[in-house]
This record gives C-alpha cells, structure tokens and sequence, in this order.
C-alpha cells in the first residue's frame, strides 16, 4: 500500500474541510466549543468538526493533542485507552493503532483503529494531524477488540492574535 499518497490524500482532504465554509450547520454550542456538521463527499453520511479556543501557545497546545505513543492525549482523552506506533512510515508520516475503551457500561465493545497518520507544519503556523484507516499487515484484527475505520479526520491547532 502506497501510504505515503493515502496520507497526503487525506490531509489534502481536511485542508479543504478548512477552507470551505459552506454548508456547515451547528448542531452543538456552548461557550467554549462550536460543533458543526455537513453531508460528505466522500462517503454516504456526514462529516463533523468541533471548533474552539484555548489559552496556550500553539506548540503547548500541540503538546495535547499529537498522535505519539505516551503522549498526553492518553492522559486527558478518555476516549483514547492505548496509543501504539505500529510503522515510522518517514519523519511525518507513520501507522498507528489506537484503542478505546467500552463504553455504555459494556454494551459498545472495545475498538481499535489502524491509521495512517501525517502531521504537518502549514505556512500559516498552523499545525495538523491528518489521519485515515488502513491495513498494516503487523496489525491484524485482535481478539477482545471490534476494528473501526475512520475516514478522514484529525486534528488542526491554528494559532490565533492575541
């Protein structure tokens, strides 16, 4: 598989999330975060995005949220149980798995995710994590566990003045 292209396909993909503005509509607002929705074009379903502003320099706030194996977003992320470095693909691109817990007291079984992840400085300062499902031959379905696949999705930490 041709990882390389499939996460620069996907991070070309969230970039235009970004730039087009049109067709969003909120379904969820509180003081601190907007979270919007819009039919994909891609798949048959919707495509969501959560916006929000928090105090910190990009690069703390990056700290948070980048996809590494004993990072921060498995401390404050419930959702996010194990995060493993399945293949360092080049500097920025790699495969990982990620597991998350039961949920609804049991009744939704653990998951897990195999992705293929590129984070990526923008020439605005901003920066993302850009992320798809694949298949990683050192990964295959693990018992005790239902594999998810994601479409495209990630992160994207843009500074702001002030």
């Amino acid at each position: 598989m041709d990882y390389e292209h499939k996460a620069k396909a996907v991070a070309d993909c969230l970039l235009s999330y970004r730039r087009d503005e049109s067709g969003w509509k909120v379904c969820r607002k509180s003081n601190d975060v907007v979270v919007s929705w819009r039919p994909s074009s891609e798949f048959p379903g919707n495509v969501y995005k959560g916006e929000g502003i928090v105090s910190g320099s990009p690069e703390k706030v990056w700290e948070c949220l980048k996809p590494v194996p004993n990072g921060l977003r498995v401390k404050w992320d419930s959702n996010v149980k194990r995060f493993e470095l399945l293949e360092q693909i080049m500097e920025d691109i790699s495969i990982c798995r990620t597991v998350t817990p039961s949920a609804a007291m049991g009744i939704i079984a653990p998951r897990d995710f195999v992705d293929v992840i590129l984070v990526k400085q923008h020439e605005d300062g901003s920066i993302s994590s850009n992320a798809t499902n694949v298949i990683h031959p050192s990964c295959p379905s693990q018992p005790g566990y239902v594999r998810g696949f994601n479409h495209a999705c990630g992160c994207i930490c843009i500074p702001i003045t002030g």
